[in-house]
């Protein structure tokens, strides 16, 4: 019997390329943070430290520990410094990045629906923003409002996708086993990778991200819109009785 229904955001619970959204991610940050360091300078060196998170394999730093370590290093500015500058970009500007996303009205009810069936709820974006950032996205598309048992961010994830260390994470923070879960997203690389830990997949093909270009091996694949349907074929039975 499924239990857990962890949910990718990007791409599946809204609907945003990527490549764009990252591309104006950069320039409106650069733009907040011109007075002490350049906008080349500031891509360079969170990318480069992006990219560090993403490999990290040491399970005692969270990935804002990560994230901070590398990227202080290299652009040799105070952390006292750039952090509330980097926080009021996320108070204040971030939102102006919603112009680039669509909300996918079937999102909210596919996760209501999910919410209403007994599934306990996880919202695992690869969790390389602050929950600032993180939160605002599910806001926009209307999948913030729920009970979540866990949304990965920075702060609180030691691993990223697609590193399987991440799903087991996940397991370990909302105490469940791989077969009680099930992992819902678009991306290829990044979603299906649960299925190395133990954890069944569901493929949303609607903005499928297939970048290596690998064979599909999921164990469900629809739309979005397929999604209630087969929800209540797994919905958990008589729980908590």
């Amino acid at each position: 019997m499924f239990k857990v229904l962890l949910f990718d955001l990007d791409g599946t619970l809204i609907e945003v390329d990527m490549r764009i959204f990252v591309k104006e991610y950069f320039q409106k940050l650069g733009l907040h943070l011109s007075p002490v360091i350049s906008p080349q300078e500031l891509k360079e060196h969170l990318g480069y430290a992006t990219h560090q998170m993403i490999l990290n394999q040491d399970p005692a730093k969270t990935n804002k520990e990560v994230f901070w370590e590398v990227f202080l290093e290299r652009v040799e500015k105070p952390l006292d410094l750039l952090e509330p500058l980097i926080d009021k970009f996320y108070r204040h500007k971030f939102k102006e990045l919603k112009a680039f996303t669509s909300c996918k009205p079937e999102a909210r009810k596919v996760v209501g629906m999910a919410a209403s069936l007994n599934f306990d709820l996880v919202l695992a974006t690869n969790p390389v923003f602050p929950s600032s950032a993180i939160y605002q996205r599910m806001n926009w598309g209307g999948v913030d409002s729920f009970d979540y048992k866990l949304v990965t961010t920075y702060e609180n994830m030691h691993f990223c996708k697609p590193n399987p260390q991440y799903y087991l994470e996940i397991l370990d923070k909302v105490g469940a086993r791989p077969q009680d879960c099930i992992m819902i997203g678009n991306d290829v690389d990044d979603d299906l990778c649960a299925a190395q830990v133990g954890i069944k997949t569901y493929l949303v093909e609607d903005f499928l991200i297939n970048r290596s270009k690998r064979s599909i091996d999921a164990d469900y694949r629809g739309s979005l819109k397929d999604l209630p349907e087969f929800l209540e074929k797994i919905a958990p039975n008589n729980r908590g009785s």
